[in-house]
């Protein structure tokens, strides 16, 4: 969650935190924030990590031990020097096996649903779409987003989508535990 894989990747991650963040660390306080913060991103990367090991899984039952051997032991190599695997499941095994997931962006998200759902009439405007959204309808649109993306998982693609919903599921956990439990609207954990 400290990591950024480009300095792009850190400005919009704290541009989102500035944006969402601060409004709900004025709402709940700084502890409660806090806490919200960490455990959704920290969900984020158990979702995301869970993706990958069935993805994984489903690598491994077709492809040879030889080929597992190769891409384990020679995986990082090959990826540096900018060679392309003719199989599919090879790349796509080289990836899971040595790529890291870095990033705020899932507990970004678990913010951005926490918005959503604590202020959902607030009109939030994107500078490509200049109509005013609501946030509640901002956050489930772009959740509908994440999960097409991460579903079709395209080849060009390097997101974690699946870290996004998961920081958006465990943040939204909190919400619901927080509100059964009558803390959702005070400072207090």
């Amino acid at each position: 969650m400290f990591m950024h894989a480009n300095f792009a990747h850190l400005f919009f991650n704290m541009f989102g935190l500035f944006m969402f963040g601060r409004i709900l660390e004025h709402f709940w306080g700084g502890k409660k924030f806090l806490l919200f913060y960490f455990i959704a991103g920290i969900g984020a990367g158990l979702i995301q990590e869970v993706v990958w090991y069935v993805q994984y899984l489903s690598i491994i039952q077709n492809i040879s031990y030889a080929d597992l051997l190769m891409v384990k032991n020679e995986g990082y190599a090959v990826l540096q020097n900018n060679q392309n695997y003719v199989d599919n499941y090879l790349g796509k095994l080289n990836i899971l096996l040595h790529i890291p997931t870095v990033g705020a962006s899932g507990a970004i998200f678990g913010v951005l649903f926490a918005f959503g759902f604590m202020f959902p009439k607030e009109k939030l405007m994107l500078i490509f779409l200049p109509i005013p959204i609501p946030a509640r309808i901002f956050v489930i649109i772009y959740a509908l987003l994440e999960l097409f993306a991460g579903v079709a998982n395209f080849s060009w693609d390097n997101i974690a989508h699946f870290a996004h919903l998961g920081g958006a599921l465990f943040g939204l956990i909190m919400i619901f535990w927080w509100r059964k439990k009558g803390k959702l609207f005070n400072r207090q954990i």
